[in-house]
């Protein structure tokens, strides 16, 4: 079944597959016993990404994307362009979806936890079901094509073209580069929750910057990365993952500290004193 197959390359891809579809359980579930965290909040939170990605940002850009495929063959400031656009609508779609839940389903979930709980199952779902997926496509392919002969098949010659290329990319792979979609899929986690720290501030803080931030941070950190990839490789790449993620990290915690700070002095807006999960 894997001849012609690099198993040291299979092994990291089932080792990353496994990693990506436990960790997000294992972190909801330390949430869930930390820090009190509602199955409600958990749950919007992984129903915001599916309808912010799945069900209309990725359609939208795939379609896009479709629409000028030859002018994105052809000109290097449309594929530039397009970067700047596929990361920006990501901030934008994602951001929104946490801005409106915490207005309406969740109004009455505000707390830090409740930001935390929102961003493991907004993350959680995007690890498993994105990030999973792809990597468990991508090793079926890859053991597709390690023994498949291109020119047998009924294709075009730039059909081919793709096939060879496909080929010898997952040929050229380091056993050890498949953990790093692992390792990304850490930063991920803490930059989704930092984002919905920074977006429940709309709330707490009462001024509309505060989602406007979290759009730009998240944008931001995308372009940054796959320039930084596309320039100097993948491991220059999980460097800017593991910046941001720090970043992410920092958030986090001074929001913590603040929100229990305001809270001992009695300046937290009353509808989130009183929230609770």
């Amino acid at each position: 079944m894997f001849k012609g197959v690099d198993m040291g390359v299979v092994a990291t891809s089932l080792v990353t597959i496994a990693f990506v579809v436990l960790m997000p359980v294992a972190v909801v579930l330390w949430a869930r016993r930390r820090l009190g965290v509602s199955w409600k909040v958990v749950g919007w939170g992984a129903l915001a990404f599916a309808v912010s990605q799945l069900l209309t940002r990725l359609p939208l850009t795939q379609a896009l994307q479709y629409a000028l495929r030859d002018e994105l063959k052809s000109s290097e400031l449309f594929r530039n362009v397009m970067l700047v656009v596929l990361c920006l609508s990501a901030g934008l779609f994602e951001e929104t979806a946490r801005l409106w839940v915490f207005a309406r389903p969740l109004k009455a979930w505000r707390r830090w936890r409740d930001a935390v709980g929102f961003g493991v199952g907004h993350g959680g779902l995007e690890s498993v079901l994105l990030v999973g997926g792809m990597a468990a496509l991508g090793l079926v392919n890859m053991v597709a094509l390690a023994n498949l002969d291109p020119s047998t098949l009924p294709l075009t010659p730039e059909q081919v073209a793709e096939v060879v290329k496909a080929k010898a990319t997952f040929a050229a792979l380091r056993w050890w580069e498949p953990l790093l979609g692992a390792y990304e899929r850490v930063g991920a986690m803490v930059m989704h929750v930092a984002f919905s720290v920074l977006v429940l501030q709309r709330y707490v803080r009462g001024s509309i910057r505060w989602y406007w931030l979290a759009v730009g941070f998240h944008a931001l950190a995308n372009l940054v990365a796959v320039v930084v990839g596309q320039a100097w490789g993948p491991l220059a790449a999980e460097g800017v993952v593991t910046v941001t993620a720090l970043v992410g990290l920092a958030i986090i915690v001074h929001f913590r500290r603040d929100e229990v700070a305001r809270e001992v002095g009695g300046t937290l807006p009353p509808e989130v004193a009183v929230s609770g999960s």
